[in-house]
């Protein structure tokens, strides 16, 4: 049984587009909020499979309503429960679903409002949308991050179980083993003058400035600037920000450009240690993602 959360309101564990796969003997993989609402739904869908059958169920988790659940937080959650059977057209879809995953390839996935199985398609028409809950599955963005020093050995595993997509680049061989970053997907010994045209960024993509000093900086957001990508990074103090700004204006880049680097990089939580840093540039980017999908 696939559990979606597809709709609610006010103080839900969790939003839209939150998905739970269950068994007979309750959660498989995947998260709807946890606590007692996640257990309800668990034991709901065990019951629904031994029905072999799925459907869309409201709750409400207000005052007296929300007895069932043990919850009193407030709003109301919309559950698809979509059974899915071990038939051929439902094993082609988890095969087609699989292979977009691993090729990272944009697709839709349909699950139709009476709990019946799943599909999946390269295309959404408005029909498909009227009798199916519509979830698009992107995972095309690749956070590109130029530096292989402590900051990267604890940012790179950390947006990786995130589910970002990383690539690393260092201009030393000793920080940019595969060995020494087993998330990425590739790793690349690169001088950073010589970034331009060995990279293709998209307007989906992220670029992350964390070298070793101003010179490392400076070339990798001269790259930067002159691509699409659609954000852009760059660690450093007040004196190091304004050193290389003034460079890049020397350059021929504008103030404008200039606006489009997120600098000092990081939500502002006080972070000191390469472990500290690197949780506050996670954050920011999930912030960033979540609202740039919605967007």
């Amino acid at each position: 049984m696939l559990c979606a959360v597809v709709g609610g309101s006010g103080s839900a564990p969790r939003t839209r587009d939150a998905f739970m796969l269950t068994g007979e003997s309750g959660r498989i993989c995947g998260t709807i909020g946890g606590g007692m609402m996640e257990f309800k739904t668990s034991e709901h869908a065990a019951e629904l499979l031994l029905g072999t059958h799925g459907e869309l169920a409201h709750y409400v988790l207000t005052n007296e309503n929300a007895a069932g659940f043990g919850m009193v937080c407030g709003g109301s959650v919309d559950i698809l429960y979509s059974y899915i059977a071990a038939d051929e057209k439902n094993i082609a879809s988890v095969k087609a679903l699989m292979e977009a995953l691993e090729t990272h390839t944009p697709c839709f996935l349909l699950l139709p409002y009476d709990g019946n199985g799943m599909r999946v398609s390269d295309a959404m028409c408005p029909t498909k949308a009227d009798s199916n809950y519509v979830y698009e599955i992107r995972n095309d963005s690749i956070v590109y991050v130029f530096g292989g020093g402590h900051l990267s050995s604890e940012l790179v595993p950390l947006l990786a179980h995130l589910n970002f997509r990383v690539v690393v680049t260092d201009d030393r061989a000793e920080y940019s083993t595969k060995e020494l970053f087993p998330e990425a997907e590739l790793v690349h010994t690169m001088d950073f003058d010589a970034l331009v045209g060995r990279f293709d960024i998209r307007e989906t993509d992220y670029i992350i400035a964390v070298t070793r000093g101003h010179m490392g900086d400076l070339e990798v957001e001269r790259f930067a600037l002159s691509t699409t990508a659609h954000y852009i990074g760059v660690v450093g103090s007040k004196s190091k920000i304004a050193a290389v700004n003034k460079r890049l204006i020397a350059m021929g880049f504008s103030q404008d450009d200039l606006a489009r680097v997120t600098t000092p990089i990081g939500l502002a939580i006080k972070s000191e240690t390469p472990a500290e840093i690197a949780v506050s540039i996670a954050a920011q980017l999930i912030l960033d993602r979540a609202t740039y999908n919605k967007a």
